[in-house]
């Protein structure tokens, strides 16, 4: 449709061309004919009236001689009778004689009474005898130069009609022309083009037929090749969409079995995680549980030998108080194993079970920091490791801490693994530090995890957050540690992390985090 509008645009545009151009040229043309009409209609009246005056100067002298005034009624009658003289006014002295005068309604009237004025033309009549000249009188006249412009006026009137019926013949012989050389090729053309666009397999019969005119013949030859090329491209590209598409399923098919792979890696690597920090835990409750058993054990004996006493009678008080020291003994180291003991068990209760549960909760960050420094204690008991804390008390979260634990863990592991050579040797001259610090910025966080170990050279900075990247996956590293860390700050707890590292001066990670989470994501 649009193809269609077009065309009738461009016959619209072709005829609206043809006909300024043609209506210029005539219109040039008749203002010239107008200009030389004026001049030529100007000098004929001019003429006239030289020739008039020389007729009126010959024959009035002597019709005014002879006091003929029939004859110089017929004369003035003949004079009138020329369309471009409005009046004509005959006088002996000063004294009117007679006159006519041309009345608007074109018809000829006779002059009573003298009507000439000022702007009238004049010339003399003179009687010529023997042996002088006499003047006899005068002639008075004006002309009429209306009769110019209504001749002017006929002629401007019949060249629009000329330019009008010109017109209409060229826009009529145009139409006709390019409806049947252009406009019909090219509605044939356009319904080509809509049969290979909307009809499925078009491409079956969409040749042009040949034209007669070699413009518009070219064209449809042109048009051909091309379609036959498109024809031959849609074929080719039918089968790479096949192709394509079948690679796609297979790449989306790969694509899901990897995030699949994926996340059993990284739910493995938590579970590695927390296994690792049940076995360090276990460990370490070890002795407080052994040094119970023993001071119990040692307790009921010293017991049971205080009881035997008592039964015989043959108690004395050196022993009674001998036994009541080893009770108050055995019951101390009972209560302070316990209490560590229990210590041990809540941080690891709390810690593991942020970890599994996935669930949003209010938490105050320094505590929280140092129950997973407590519940982390066994990873870092056999190592040269110091770790500082340096956190204000009036930081509460509103977060994840879950996802917390398990990136300082993630951290901690990474920082033993990658940053000091020899963690479990001390170092007296660089002591192995780790610092965590963290401070308010408005509503958000910052946390930081620092070290002052090997540090990142800037070749391996930009990749460490890759999944499966690592430099020591023969001492047992996964290449998910970090990547877990990164997904855990910028998905679960909304925020960014950044490194900062100088091979040989320690590394820096920038964790900032809201405080408080709008919308629970989960981990």
């Amino acid at each position: 449709m649009s193809l269609f509008f077009a065309m009738r645009r461009i016959r619209t545009y072709l005829n609206l061309i043809f006909v300024i151009i043609l209506t210029s040229a005539l219109s040039l043309s008749g203002a010239i004919s107008y200009f030389d009409a004026k001049k030529r209609l100007e000098s004929e009246l001019l003429e006239y009236e030289k020739s008039m005056v020389l007729r009126l100067q010959t024959v009035v002298p002597g019709v005014l001689w002879n006091f003929d005034d029939a004859q110089l009624a017929r004369i003035l009658d003949a004079e009138i009778s020329y369309a471009g003289i409005n009046q004509i006014e005959v006088y002996s002295g000063n004294t009117f004689l007679d006159g006519r005068k041309r009345l608007e309604n074109g018809t000829i009237a006779k002059v009573k009474n003298s009507v000439s004025d000022q702007n009238s033309l004049r010339f003399p009549l003179n009687y010529t005898g023997v042996d002088s000249q006499k003047k006899l009188g005068e002639i008075h006249f004006s002309t009429n130069p209306q009769i110019i412009t209504a001749q002017l006026n006929e002629q401007i009137t019949n060249k629009i009609i000329e330019i009008i019926i010109l017109d209409l013949l060229v826009v009529m012989a145009l139409s006709h022309t390019m409806r049947q050389i252009v406009i019909r090729p090219l509605s044939l053309l356009r319904d080509r083009f809509h049969q290979i666009a909307e009809i499925e397999n078009a491409y079956q019969d969409i040749d042009l037929p040949r034209d007669p005119y070699q413009e518009i013949d070219e064209v449809s030859i042109g048009y051909n090749r091309i379609a036959h090329r498109l024809q031959d491209n849609v074929a080719m590209m039918s089968l790479a969409e096949a192709e394509m598409r079948q690679a796609k399923e297979e790449a989306e098919s790969a694509l899901q079995q990897l995030k699949e792979t994926q996340a059993s890696l990284v739910q493995s690597e938590k579970m590695a995680s927390l296994g690792s920090l049940v076995a360090g835990v276990a460990h370490e409750i070890n002795t407080p549980v052994g040094v119970i058993l023993t001071s119990a054990s040692v307790l009921s004996d010293e017991t049971q030998l205080f009881k035997n006493m008592l039964e015989s009678g043959q108690i004395k008080k050196s022993e009674v108080l001998n036994y009541g020291e080893t009770a108050m003994q055995s019951a101390k180291l009972i209560l302070n194993n316990a209490t560590r003991a229990a210590d041990l068990i809540q941080s690891f209760k709390r810690v593991a079970v942020d970890q599994t549960s996935e669930v949003q909760r209010d938490f105050e960050l320094r505590e929280y920091l140092h129950e997973i420094m407590t519940s982390l204690r066994p990873l870092i008991k056999h190592v040269a490791v110091s770790i500082q804390i340096d956190c204000p008390d009036e930081i509460k979260m509103d977060s994840f801490p879950g996802a917390v634990s398990q990136i300082l863990t993630n951290l901690l592991n990474n920082a033993l693994l990658h940053a000091f050579e020899h963690p479990e040797q001390e170092n007296a001259k660089h002591p192995n530090t780790i610092v965590i610090s963290a401070h308010k910025e408005q509503e958000m966080v910052i946390l930081d995890f620092s070290d002052n170990g090997a540090g990142i050279s800037s070749a391996l900075i930009d990749k460490i957050f890759d999944p499966f990247f690592t430099t020591k996956r023969a001492n047992g590293g996964s290449g998910l540690g970090l990547n877990i860390v990164f997904n855990l700050v910028t998905q679960t707890l909304g925020g960014t992390i950044k490194v900062f590292s100088e091979q040989g001066k320690g590394t820096r990670f920038e964790m900032r985090i809201p405080q408080t989470l709008r919308k629970s994501k989960g981990i």
